[in-house]
């Protein structure tokens, strides 16, 4: 890669290469794959910067001064049966106005310069490449990555989409062990993007009575009309949850149905993060059916994805879960220390990588006035807790029936997540009912044994946090609405159908004062 001579009018994908290591110096440029006019100039400055002789053309000095190392097109790895330790399957979702951040991770990905052992594969799709959609085997060093277009259109939150790039990486790197990161911070979705959703589920796109692009301001239509207008799919895209969906199949279940009231509540009360947990979950099985066995990690490099009910929808699908109880800067995760310290060790186990993830992100963030959170836990270990869960569930009817205001309490110095604050941490649901005298002495207890069965070393393999809001955290949060209305989806997870906690949400939802 060093030694590609690149200058106006090129094209390809080393271009976009070029371009995408000039975005991250801060160069406005969009990766198109196309030498025009504002790539010459952005090299131009950066030759000019760096005292190099400044001819506008990309040749070795300017690849070094990109921090890219003289590499052979030679080098590039070829499909082999010979099976590597680990393959990093990353999955980016970058098609929204997250593209930035998914071309800076892919170099973060190939800033380790040697893999030594363990292999890359990567889905991309992004808006600065104009949708294009690639299978990619990423290179170590600065070499070529192997590149497989692919034919459009691909809908990068079908899980179908999901499901087949993990199939062709497992056939372009076998390996002994697998990861999987689900990468989606969530840019969001346009009124258009639902609209071709919408045409998907019903057939027909929707009443048109706006122009149709990105609209803010849009007419407000009756809240008892059946099927949506634009202007209805306007307002959607502007609300928090639509906009972190991962999957388009769930927000085709809100588009679903009957009325605008319903799809207004379904977007607004942790619906999309229910069924969003389902589709994983067939996901994850299918791929569990492909492999012969779990995989070995999976990890979300997106928002609010480390929960329980995510946990324990998919336990018998994954080994190590890693992922966040906050939303995630746009940086996510540190990939290239994450590799690098893989790279140092290609034998280490799953809990070991998960470790490893947790403490490399956590310190990515250092000196920052960033809250984050970060957590690894062992779904093959995770009955035990969910053990003592049930019998918090069914502690907490009791105390509901006995003196709801312990509950109150409880729940309102708690720390909340997601965007309607329907999400919980567990830890401080815990310490707050051992630290209110009113407790019932059995609740009490029970949520003492999970304070201990949390801590880091168990079934929590690893657990990080920063900031003040999320200082008491433990790294796992619940679905507990404030609003006390419950998805209607909710009752479809296996959480809801193994525990009583659904119950208990009900219970407290319908609940009087009984003693203050």
């Amino acid at each position: 890669m060093a030694g590609t001579m690149l200058r106006l009018g090129s094209r390809g994908e080393e271009v976009r290469r070029l371009q995408e290591l000039l975005r991250a110096r801060g160069y406005r440029v969009r990766a198109d794959g196309y030498f025009g006019g504002a790539t010459y100039g952005a090299v131009l400055s950066l030759q000019q910067r760096e005292g190099l002789p400044a001819d506008g053309v990309a040749g070795p000095t300017t690849w070094r001064a990109l921090g890219q190392t003289q590499s052979m097109a030679g080098e590039r790895a070829a499909p082999s049966d010979d099976p590597a330790e680990w393959n990093v399957m990353v999955y980016m979702a970058g098609n929204n106005n997250l593209s930035d951040a998914a071309g800076r991770d892919l170099e973060e990905l190939r800033a380790v310069q040697s893999y030594n052992g363990v292999r890359v594969t990567a889905f991309v799709k992004r808006q600065d490449a104009g949708g294009r959609a690639q299978h990619m085997e990423i290179s170590p060093g600065g070499a070529p990555d192997m590149i497989e277009e692919l034919p459009p259109p691909v809908d990068s939150g079908n899980p179908q989409t999901v499901l087949d790039f993990v199939r062709w990486a497992v056939r372009r790197a076998p390996a002994r062990r697998y990861a999987l990161v689900i990468w989606n911070h969530g840019g969001g979705w346009t009124p258009d993007d639902l609209d071709q959703i919408y045409t998907q589920v019903r057939g027909h796109t929707a009443r048109h009575d706006v122009e149709t692009g990105y609209v803010r301001r849009a007419p407000r239509a009756t809240m008892a009309d059946g099927e949506p207008a634009f202007s209805e799919l306007s307002r959607l895209t502007e609300t928090p949850e639509i906009t972190k969906a991962v999957f388009t199949t769930s927000l085709g279940e809100v588009l679903k149905l009957p009325t605008g009231q319903d799809r207004a509540i379904a977007s607004d009360d942790g619906t999309l993060h229910s069924l969003d947990t389902i589709e994983l979950r067939n996901v994850m099985r299918a791929i569990h059916q492909d492999l012969g066995r779990p995989i070995d990690l999976l990890g979300m490099d997106a928002c609010l994805m480390s929960n329980l009910e995510v946990c324990f929808e998919i336990r018998e699908h994954a080994g190590i879960v890693v992922g966040s109880e906050e939303l995630e800067p746009n940086e996510g995760w540190p990939y290239t220390e994450i590799l690098s310290a893989m790279a140092a060790n290609p034998r280490m186990d799953a809990r070991e990588l998960g470790r490893i993830v947790v403490e490399e992100y956590a310190r990515s963030y250092r000196g920052t006035h960033q809250t984050v959170t970060q957590c690894a836990v062992d779904a093959t270990r995770i009955e035990e807790f969910m053990g003592e869960f049930q019998t918090l569930a069914g502690g907490l009817r009791q105390q509901v029936r006995a003196n709801r205001s312990v509950v109150d309490s409880v729940q309102s110095v708690a720390t909340r997540f997601h965007f309607d604050r329907s999400l919980v941490d567990l830890r401080t649901i815990c310490l707050a009912l051992v630290a209110d005298s009113r407790t019932d002495p059995t609740l009490a207890s029970v949520a003492d044994k999970l304070l201990a069965i949390q801590s880091p070393g168990g079934f929590v393999v690893n657990e990080a946090h920063q900031g003040e809001k999320v200082e008491a955290c433990g790294g796992l949060s619940a679905y507990f609405p404030m609003e006390r209305t419950i998805s209607r989806y909710y009752a479809d997870l296996q959480i809801a159908q193994h525990t009583e906690w659904d119950e208990f949400l009900r219970d407290y939802a319908n609940a009087r004062s009984i003693r203050r």
